[in-house]
């Protein structure tokens, strides 16, 4: 039986400790939104922070390794959207992330609509998360419909659940953060001991087109980086706030 979770405070956990090789399976999934118009293509991102500080990206383009940093692999881009079904894009985590990597690793997903593919309230496609390791299943699906600046067009980027996972078990919940507008921004995570920060303050990833990101993140001064994407160094500090207990 799945655990449905709708607020940014609202916390579940899977436990690792009982045997078996199921990985951890992640589904982002969206509606058309019945507007008659060809704008419902989203992206999945994962932005994923090592024990160790290190930061790593993945996504459609960044595609990821589930047997070598960062042990995590996207499944491939999905553009269409059929009205009478979901929207599905998919990530696999290897469920021995953390002992592979010699500690606690926390996970932000994201969705993001590309300026190019239309304007559109994600809002109104409804994007949710949900994660499955065996027969144990998370749903995170906050209503960003309820915040006002949510429902703009030109807000990008909806976290729609993080995650941190230990050897023994992953602690999740929704998250609510969206971008700023007009922002191109992804997640940044950060640690302090067992606290966890997510800020809405990550280099932009932009598919297909590395040097108008470069420009970006070169004029907005954001000088975090992802180590897998444009041979940038990862790392930064930011203010804390706690999710595992």
């Amino acid at each position: 039986m799945a655990i449905n979770l709708t607020k940014a405070d609202d916390t579940a956990t899977i436990s690792l400790k009982k045997g078996g090789s199921d990985n951890l399976v992640v589904r982002a999934q969206w509606v058309d939104n019945g507007d008659g118009k060809d704008n419902d293509d989203l992206d999945l991102r994962c932005s994923i922070l090592m024990p160790d500080g290190a930061a790593y990206y993945v996504d459609g383009h960044y595609r990821g390794d589930l047997d070598g940093l960062p042990y995590a692999h996207h499944h491939g881009d999905v553009q269409t959207v059929d009205a009478s079904a979901p929207a599905e894009e998919i990530i696999t985590v290897a469920r021995d992330i953390a002992t592979r990597c010699g500690g606690n690793v926390a996970l932000a997903f994201s969705v993001y609509s590309a300026v190019g593919n239309g304007q559109v309230s994600v809002a109104s496609l409804q994007p949710k998360m949900l994660m499955r390791c065996g027969d144990e299943e998370v749903i995170c699906q906050y209503d960003f419909q309820q915040d006002a600046n949510s429902r703009r067009s030109d807000v990008y980027s909806y976290v729609i659940g993080y995650a941190i996972v230990t050897p023994d078990s992953v602690v999740l919940a929704p998250s609510g953060k969206t971008s700023r507008p007009g922002g191109e921004e992804t997640p940044w995570l950060s640690w302090h001991g067992d606290d966890l920060d997510l800020q809405m303050s990550g280099p932009a990833v932009m598919k297909g087109q590395d040097k108008a990101a470069e420009r970006y993140n070169k004029s907005a001064g954001i000088s975090h980086r992802f180590a897998n994407v444009g041979g940038g160094k990862s790392g930064g500090k930011g203010l804390f706030s706690k999710l595992l207990g």
